[in-house]
C-alpha cells in the first residue's frame, strides 16, 4: 500500500494517545473513573478544545471555507426564489 509507513506510524500515535487518556479500569476508586457515563471521544474533544488557539488569519480562511461550501445552496435556492416570482 502506498505510504503504509506513515499510516502504521500515525496509527500507533493514535493507539499511545488513547491509552493515556483512558482511565485507570483496575482502581475503582480512582475519582475521575465513571464507568457507567464514560465516553472517550467526548474526553478527547474536551482535552483538543482546551489547547486549540487560533492564528491570526484562521477566522479569514474559516469564512473562505463557508462560503465556498454554502454558496452554491443559497444561488440555487436564489434562482428558484426568482424562477417562482
Amino acid at each position: 500500500m502506498l505510504l503504509q509507513r506513515k499510516i502504521d506510524r500515525a496509527m500507533d500515535w493514535l493507539k499511545d494517545k488513547n491509552t493515556l487518556n483512558q482511565p485507570n479500569v483496575e482502581d475503582p476508586t480512582d475519582d475521575n473513573f465513571d464507568l457507567e457515563n464514560f465516553d472517550p471521544k467526548a474526553d478527547w474533544l474536551k482535552n483538543e478544545s482546551e489547547n486549540m488557539i487560533l492564528e491570526k488569519n484562521d477566522f479569514f480562511a474559516i469564512a473562505i471555507s463557508a462560503l465556498l461550501v454554502f454558496s452554491p445552496i443559497f444561488i440555487i435556492l436564489g434562482f428558484i426564489i426568482f424562477l417562482m416570482l
